[in-house]
C-alpha cells in the first residue's frame, strides 16, 4: 500500500449529502456545522465567495475551482462577501430528514449566473489522521491543475442533475474515492504557495519513508494499542534507535508524541460526540479515566466534561446561527421580490 493510502485507510464516510446549485446574483447559502464533516464546493461555472464563520477566512472562486472546508466549521456560499444567505435547509426542495439526500435547487435573484456543486460528507474518525487534522481551515484546489479531482466531481454533478437508475447508490459510494481525490490533490499541492503549513509540509515530507509512513498509519488506525517505539520499530523492520531518529527527524516529533497526539484528537472527537469519559479512555488507550483525564488536561488545558459542555454549546449556537440570518435576510428582502419568486 502507498504511504498516502496506508495513513487515509481508516478514514471512511458513514453519510453524504450532495446539492446542486443553480444561483444567479445576489444569492447566499448557509451550511451550519457539524463535527466530522469535510465539506467540498466545485464551481462549475460563474464564480463565487466561501467564507467560514465570523468572515475569519474567505476565498474568491471561479469556474473550475474547488473549495474544501475540513474540520466541519459553519460556512456560506455567495455570489459575493457580505450577502445576506438563507440557511440550506430552509431553501425549497431540502428535505431536513428521509431518505434524500441529493438537492437539485434554484435560488436567487435576476443577476450573473453561478452553478455549484456540493458535497457535505460526514466521515467516520477524521482527526486520526495527521494529515487531515493538519489541513487549514478552509482552502482552494485551483480546478485547471486538477483533472481527476474535477472529473470526479462533474460526474457527481450529472447523477444529481439527471438522477439516473442507481444514482443514489453511486451517490453513497462515491464520497470515499472523493475524499481521497481531494487529499491527493492537496498533498500535490503542497509547497506550490504560502498558505500550507510546515505541519503539512513536514508530514508530506514523512509520506515519502515508507516506513515512517507505516508507522504513522498504524498509530493513526489504532490509537488504543499498547504502542511503545520497540514495537513501532519492529514494525516496520528498524532497530530502535534508527527508528526513533528518522521519525523525529520527518515528523517534527518522537514517536509516543505523536501517538498522544493522535489519541487526543480521537478523544476530542468522541467528546465533541457525546460519548462517556469511560468509553473515551477505553477508545484511546488509557486503563482508568483518571489517567485519561490527566492526559486530556496537559493537552487540552481543560477537564474532558468542560470540553464536551463547551462543544456541546458551541456546537447548539452554529445551529442556531443559519437560522436566525436566514430571518434577517427574509425580513430584509423586499415584499415584491418576494412575490415574483413565488
Amino acid at each position: 500500500m502507498d504511504p498516502l493510502s496506508e495513513l487515509l485507510s481508516s478514514v471512511r464516510a458513514r453519510a453524504a449529502s450532495w446539492a446542486l446549485l443553480d444561483a444567479r446574483a445576489p444569492w447566499g447559502v448557509a451550511l451550519r456545522g457539524k463535527p466530522s464533516t469535510f465539506c467540498v464546493h466545485h464551481v462549475v461555472s460563474g464564480a463565487a465567495w466561501v467564507s467560514t464563520e465570523n468572515d475569519d477566512h474567505a476565498l474568491a472562486l471561479t469556474t473550475g475551482d474547488v473549495a474544501v472546508v475540513p474540520h466541519g466549521r459553519a460556512h456560506s456560499l455567495g455570489d459575493r462577501k457580505g450577502t445576506p444567505v438563507v440557511a440550506l435547509e430552509a431553501l425549497p426542495g431540502v428535505r431536513a430528514s428521509g431518505d434524500d439526500r441529493a438537492w437539485h435547487l434554484t435560488l436567487g435573484g435576476a443577476g450573473s449566473e453561478t452553478r455549484v456543486t456540493s458535497a457535505l460528507v460526514e466521515l467516520e474518525d477524521p482527526f486520526s489522521v495527521p494529515i487531515v487534522s493538519s489541513l487549514p481551515p478552509v482552502f482552494r484546489l485551483a480546478g485547471a491543475g486538477q483533472t481527476s479531482l474535477v472529473e470526479h466531481l462533474r460526474l457527481v454533478t450529472r447523477e444529481i442533475e439527471s438522477r439516473p437508475f442507481g444514482a443514489d447508490l453511486v451517490l453513497a459510494r462515491v464520497a470515499d474515492v472523493l475524499f481521497v481525490h481531494v487529499m491527493r490533490a492537496y498533498v500535490e499541492t503542497l509547497g506550490d504557495g504560502p498558505s500550507h503549513s510546515c505541519r503539512s509540509l513536514e508530514l508530506v515530507g514523512a509520506l515519502r519513508d515508507p516506513g515512517v509512513a507505516t508507522a504513522m498509519g498504524l498509530m493513526s488506525r489504532r490509537p488504543e494499542h499498547p504502542w511503545t517505539v520497540a514495537s513501532l520499530a519492529e514494525e516496520v523492520g528498524l532497530s530502535r534507535s534508527a527508528f526513533a531518529a528518522r521519525f523525529t527527524s520527518l515528523v517534527g516529533e518522537p514517536p509516543l508524541a505523536f501517538l498522544t497526539r493522535m489519541r487526543m484528537q480521537k478523544a476530542a472527537m468522541l467528546l465533541r460526540e457525546g460519548a462517556t469519559l469511560a468509553l473515551t479512555s477505553q477508545l484511546t488507550g488509557y486503563a482508568s479515566e483518571a489517567s485519561f483525564g490527566h492526559a486530556f488536561r496537559q493537552w487540552s488545558g481543560m477537564a474532558p466534561g468542560a470540553y464536551r459542555r463547551q462543544e456541546h454549546a458551541r456546537q447548539s449556537h452554529l445551529r442556531a446561527e443559519p437560522d436566525a440570518r436566514s430571518r434577517a435576510a427574509r425580513a430584509q428582502d423586499p415584499p415584491a421580490r418576494r412575490a415574483s419568486r413565488a
